[in-house]
């Protein structure tokens, strides 16, 4: 099994709902088509051994799932899914920066099954199928300097740093030295990064130098957006990206926000924030009712209570690709 590579690291960048990891496996079907190899995992799964037993060769059950396609886009291409095996999760930086290894793994040729819609489809294995064996192989996505911004982690909050997000979720980011003292809105100069370097600012710790509001970089407050208070300066909400900004902002470039709490309908059908800080939500229809209700967003699929499946909010991203890390919690079979 090749090298694999997260969502960031792919061009264009895609960003999946949950980690997802990328790679290929040396051929085993016809050589003129790829055959790519992936590990999902739950953004909450934690350091540790798994049996991938658990899930029962379904990619709709699993939370730790190894899977690869044979022979993708020809007409013959076929689907094989982790029916034995183990993972070792060894280390997690981040949810999208981890190291493994994957030792004895049963891949079982597969079909895919119930549910055929929803966010995470269902497979099948096929009975009398091909199978395919990892006897071991490693994985290491971590980057120089990666970091986690969430609340809490033991890299948000470092010293002299800041924990720059480079997802939309912020569950996946990269420090900086915060080398300075301007803080909110204040204009900053970014020195990038080198071989031997972290990138520095002249922003005070906890402040990313950013152009992600505007065209000239200043200094935005970092927060976590599913804190019970994301410590955003007053008059300011927690945005995209873990940054502190204004509504007002954000609303002129699209960023829609209604004033519905969780669980209450929306007078629109989709924005991207209902909610209060430090408990948002996302409104979607999902009944054609022509107004949308206030779900409650989540970064994880097993954050979802019983009878409920992880949405997603899609973010194109300037140069193609997709950012997928805004998940929400619905009720199954809406």
């Amino acid at each position: 099994m090749g090298e694999l590579k997260t969502g960031i690291e792919l061009t264009p960048v895609q960003y999946g709902p949950q980690p997802l990891y990328r790679g290929e496996f040396g051929s085993f079907g016809d050589p003129a088509f790829a055959d790519t190899a992936y590990i999902r995992l739950d953004v909450n799964t934690a350091p540790g051994l798994y049996d991938l037993a658990t899930g029962g060769t379904n990619l709709f059950a699993c939370e730790q799932c190894v899977y690869g396609y044979q022979d993708v886009t020809s007409p013959t291409q076929k689907t094989f899914v982790a029916e034995s095996g183990s993972l070792l999760l060894a280390l997690k930086v981040s949810p999208q920066q981890t190291a493994g290894a994957l030792a004895n793994v049963t891949l079982r040729e597969s079909v895919a099954a119930a549910p055929l819609s929803a966010p995470y489809k269902g497979t099948a294995p096929v009975a009398g199928g091909e199978c395919r064996w990892i006897r071991f192989a490693t994985w290491d996505t971590t980057r120089p300097g990666g970091c986690d911004p969430r609340e809490g982690s033991l890299t948000s909050n470092l010293p002299g740093h800041t924990c720059v997000a480079e997802d939309a979720a912020a569950t996946d980011g990269t420090l900086e030295k915060s080398l300075g003292t301007k803080t909110q809105g204040e204009a900053c100069t970014q020195t990038p990064a080198s071989e031997n370097q972290l990138a520095s600012t002249d922003c005070a710790p906890g402040y990313a130098c950013t152009s992600a509001y505007t065209e000239a970089r200043q200094c935005l407050a970092t927060c976590d957006f599913m804190a019970a208070d994301p410590g955003c300066p007053t008059g300011t909400v927690c945005g995209v990206y873990g940054l502190c900004i204004q509504q007002s902002v954000m609303e002129p470039i699209g960023y829609l926000f209604d004033p519905a709490l969780i669980g209450e309908s929306c007078t629109a059908g989709f924005a991207e924030f209902c909610g209060v800080e430090g408990a948002r939500g996302v409104c979607a229809d999902l009944t054609g009712a022509g107004h949308g209700t206030c779900y409650r967003y989540a970064r994880a699929r097993s954050e979802c209570g019983a009878g409920e499946e992880l949405g997603f909010v899609s973010y194109p991203l300037t140069g193609g690709g997709f950012d997928r890390t805004y998940g929400w919690c619905y009720p199954d079979g809406l």
